[in-house]
């Protein structure tokens, strides 16, 4: 007994020869793509947050500096000086302080004989106004 032979159209003989092959047809490659750009804007984007977030912590360091700076100032000239009004810092552009000096008031006890320092240091960020404030009370002598 002989087989018989089933015979196929050559159309698809072709496709199932490309399929063995490994070809990749003209939809998988979009779906491949569209994957990897979605994935690679996940990652973009996730970097951009990143730098944005290390960008505000530097000019919040700086800000901390400079208050730190400042009341280190004040304490060298025996907690003397007159207040200052949003004054440039040499050191850093676009970044200003204030000083202001008065009597300390307790929330329980009321005024005491000590006096409290603010500093406050003020910058832009991202077009927003920022500011960073530092507190120093000290005993009246």
């Amino acid at each position: 007994m002989r087989k018989k032979f089933v015979k196929f159209p050559v159309s698809f003989l072709t496709d199932i020869y490309l399929r063995l092959k490994g070809g990749f047809a003209l939809i998988e490659i979009l779906i491949a793509i569209t994957i990897l750009s979605i994935l690679l804007l996940g990652i973009f984007s996730g970097l951009s947050a990143g730098i944005f977030a290390i960008s505000g912590n530097k000019n919040l360091t700086i800000a901390m500096i400079i208050a730190r700076s400042k009341l280190n100032e004040f304490i060298l000239e025996k907690m003397r000086g007159s207040d200052v009004q949003k004054e440039p810092v040499d050191e850093y552009p676009n970044f200003y302080y204030s000083k202001e000096v008065k009597r300390f008031e307790h929330e329980i006890f009321g005024p005491l004989d000590a006096n409290r320092v603010e500093i406050t240091v003020l910058w832009k960020d991202r077009g927003r106004d920022k500011k960073y404030n530092l507190f120093y009370i000290y005993p009246v002598r």
